[in-house]
């Protein structure tokens, strides 16, 4: 698979490409902007779950999902993303 299918089908579902943030940060094929948008990605993934569990719908894998938004938060941070921990909103949107 060329490194752009590979790249599209991660975007697509991230968690089924790597099972924790710092797999994607050490796969060496992808670009700090491309581990950035994938991360973004898993984030919103995440947070669409949490929504979905406060509504009483949530899916396999949900008891992690705080965790994983943690670390996915504390990834983008070390790739200097302006939405780091520090600086995000701690509501379930992110906006």
């Amino acid at each position: 698979m060329r490194l752009h299918e590979r790249f599209q089908a991660a975007l697509n579902d991230v968690a089924k490409h790597f099972d924790r943030p710092d797999s994607l940060m050490a796969d060496p094929d992808f670009s700090d902007d491309q581990k950035r948008e994938l991360l973004k990605q898993w984030e919103y993934d995440l947070r669409a779950m949490q929504v979905a569990a406060d509504e009483n719908m949530a899916g396999p894998g949900s008891g992690r999902t705080e965790e994983l938004l943690r670390e996915v938060r504390q990834c983008l941070g070390k790739l200097g993303d302006d939405h780091a921990p520090e600086h995000s909103a701690s509501h379930k949107h992110g906006g």
